[in-house]
């Protein structure tokens, strides 16, 4: 059987952040316990001049070589945060690129299970041989909407993600038999316009523990012979709206198939679970980034994951689940190394609780408005300081619905 598996992979997580403490203390609750709730340390903001297309298409700028570009043969964007109902948002992305004429393009939503999805429909193609040699660029890219003074203004971000799918693959080798689906039709957490996100954040949490069990149950009847969840997976990439609930979906599979003490369960947490939280805990939610940001902070951040067989799930509000497998493979993390995403994450601009809120007050006034240019001198002209010369795609001006970006 051919081999197949993601052959680059990078980690875009926007350009600037909000420190998860100084949102605490100004909101009146105690820093310390926020953060172990919900694990994240720091979340994802956006400038006015960066959406779901511009942060689509800079996770792929850095990753492609010339060569890359030419081989790719299909492009698959996931995304909830569209800025057209109709215009899908991979076009916009495939312009700004530079692909060729003959690609296969279109964008795929089912709300976090977005980027999955796009990522089955990838391996599918390049397993079958119907790709005659091409690759599939597969991206997923999401932002929250403005949920100020909200209990789920702490588990808010975003960022996006881009992997090189082929039958070359140098991060990830997928195992293409061995996968549970599980679903349902609910209403747990949706956008019904451009401008609203919401939904029932227990009905949420309850719908994810029941999709996370349901697919490995499916996984387990996809497979010959059993399967020993304490030492078939080396290690588990949970899809993380906040990386919190990673333990509680860790904690449900653990009780099902090996049952533990609560000091062996938190132990086999922090070992097998921990290390794929390394980015999520840095850009808040990960949307349908969330098996790509974490595949990426496992391999970067464990010590000893080359070689390993792991476990991945992904949920999408809706709802879905879906529990797959892979082996990470030799080499990896001197591939990853080459995308340097802990150094990008440090460079981004630390802003206040005042200038995030005006931030996203800001951003609102811009969303299903025909016409506008994004305000360039805010932020004490973050824009010239860290955009202007770095190639990076940006919002130049929304005329009459036409939107129209450009490199910076």
């Amino acid at each position: 059987m051919k081999r197949v598996g993601i052959e680059k992979l990078n980690v875009y997580g926007t350009s600037m952040y909000l420190d998860q403490a100084d949102l605490a203390k100004a909101r009146g609750k105690d820093p310390e316990q926020i953060k172990k709730d919900y694990l994240i340390e720091t979340r994802s903001l956006n400038p006015t001049w960066e959406d779901a297309v511009t942060m689509a298409a800079n996770a792929a700028m850095t990753m492609l070589s010339e060569e890359d570009k030419k081989d790719i043969g299909m492009l698959i964007v996931g995304t909830e945060g569209s800025v057209d109902f109709g215009k899908p948002i991979s076009t916009n992305v495939h312009s700004a690129l530079g692909l060729g004429p003959n690609v296969r393009n279109y964008e795929t939503k089912f709300a976090c299970y977005s980027g999955v999805a796009a990522l089955d429909t990838a391996v599918n193609w390049v397993a079958s041989g119907l790709n005659k040699g091409k690759k599939a660029l597969v991206i997923a890219s999401d932002f929250s909407r403005q949920h100020l003074g909200k209990l789920e203004e702490f588990v808010l971000g975003g960022c996006a993600a881009a992997a090189l799918v082929s039958d070359d693959p140098k991060i990830i080798e997928y195992d293409l038999e061995r996968k549970g689906t599980w679903t349902t039709d609910i209403y747990d957490t949706f956008r019904p316009s451009a401008l609203a996100e919401v939904g029932n954040n227990e009905v949420s949490l309850f719908s994810y523990m029941d999709a996370v069990q349901g697919s490995y149950e499916h996984y387990k009847e996809q497979v010959e012979g059993d399967v020993d969840f304490d030492n078939d997976f080396s290690y588990f990439v949970y899809h993380t709206p906040f990386p919190g609930i990673a333990f509680q979906a860790h904690r449900t599979l653990t009780r099902e198939n090996a049952p533990k003490k609560k000091p062996e369960l938190r132990a086999d947490f922090e070992n097998r679970v921990i290390p794929a939280l390394a980015y999520s805990r840095r850009v808040g939610s990960t949307y349908g980034t969330s098996n790509l940001t974490g595949l990426a902070a496992l391999v970067n951040h464990a010590d000893d994951a080359e070689g390993k067989h792991i476990a991945l799930f992904a949920y999408g509000s809706g709802a879905i689940g879906e529990f797959y497998s892979g082996t990470i493979l030799p080499g990896a993390k001197a591939e990853m190394a080459k995308m340097k995403i802990d150094e990008r994450l440090d460079e981004r601009r630390r802003c206040s609780v005042e200038e995030y809120e005006a931030i996203e007050k800001l951003r609102e006034t811009y969303v299903e408005n025909s016409d506008f240019v994004p305000d360039y001198s805010i932020l004490d002209g973050w824009y010239e300081k860290h955009y202007k010369g770095s190639g990076l795609l940006v919002l130049k001006e929304v005329k009459d619905w036409y939107r129209t970006y450009e490199r910076a």
